[in-house]
């Protein structure tokens, strides 16, 4: 590893960098590192380690072991490396199979995750339309507003949705739910039939069609949705559209390693059987 001195990194983000630079070095040795060896990997004083090890402990980020004085990754950190590592197994597994949809319907196709605050925009495949409509990658919609919302609470963790349901349910347009009762109900439905849409409740005019994913051990992963104007996915989306979305998300729990539950994607089986109503 490059050593960091003074010199070599200027500005208000040194800090910043070095503190990255260390929690670098020390999961790579996936044990645990005495300040004298961090000091002499890095080129500089124990007490500038020292100080940088206390904010990182104060962060969560590290532990130190009060018998041997050396330092260690936190869980924290780990839970934080799982979660991006995961994330990035979503988008790759998805990757080929959200540029074919695109290329399909034409609308923007989203991948999205359950964060605390809501769900994160994790990957974005344009639309094919001269006019863009989507979200931004990196966004956070709000759970009880956004199709992707509805189902992280009808498929993920059953406390999420009792907290969402027990809070404030703020009204983005006239047509966002903010009764509990109906929202829930809008639960029961997406978990019934295996999607969910939002017409017009994140804003005027736009709407998302939403599926869920799952992983290997049948835990909700996150999801996937078209988004478009209302005018090209209505408020009740077609058989197509439900069938494309269905059929995807099932085929990206596939390649995650997903095995069970297969009616969990029966609203693409029941659109078929019906030929005309999902």
């Amino acid at each position: 590893m490059p050593r960091i001195s003074g010199a070599q990194r200027g500005g208000g983000v040194q800090a910043v960098v070095f503190a990255l630079d260390i929690l670098e070095y020390i999961a790579q040795h996936q044990g645990s590192v005495g300040v004298t060896e961090l000091a002499r990997a890095f080129d500089t004083t124990k007490s500038r380690m020292h100080r940088h090890l206390q904010t990182l402990m104060t962060a969560g980020y590290l532990v130190r072991d009060p018998q041997t004085e050396r330092y260690r990754v936190s869980a924290r950190l780990v839970a934080l490396g799982q979660a991006v590592s995961e994330g990035f197994e979503f988008a790759r597994a998805a990757r080929d199979l959200t540029r074919e949809l695109r290329d399909k319907l034409g609308h923007a196709v989203v991948l999205s995750q359950t964060e605390d605050e809501g769900v994160r925009i994790v990957s974005l495949v344009p639309s094919k339309s001269s006019v863009e409509i989507a979200v931004k990658p990196g966004s956070v919609l709000a759970f009880h507003a956004s199709a992707q919302g509805k189902i992280s609470l009808a498929f993920g963790d059953p406390s999420l949705s009792q907290r969402v349901l027990a809070g404030e349910l703020p009204m983005n347009t006239a047509y966002t739910i903010g009764d509990p009762d109906r929202l829930k109900a809008e639960i029961d439905l997406a978990r019934k039939r295996g999607w969910a849409a939002a017409p017009n409740e994140a804003v005027i005019g736009l709407n998302a069609l939403a599926a869920p994913v799952f992983d290997a051990l049948g835990h909700y992963a996150g999801a996937i949705a078209i988004v478009d104007s209302i005018q090209f996915i209505p408020e009740n989306p077609s058989v197509a559209q439900v069938r494309e979305i269905t059929e995807v998300a099932a085929q990206i729990s596939r390649n995650l390693g997903y095995r069970g539950g297969q009616a969990i994607h029966a609203a693409a089986v029941r659109a078929r059987a019906l030929g005309g109503a999902a």
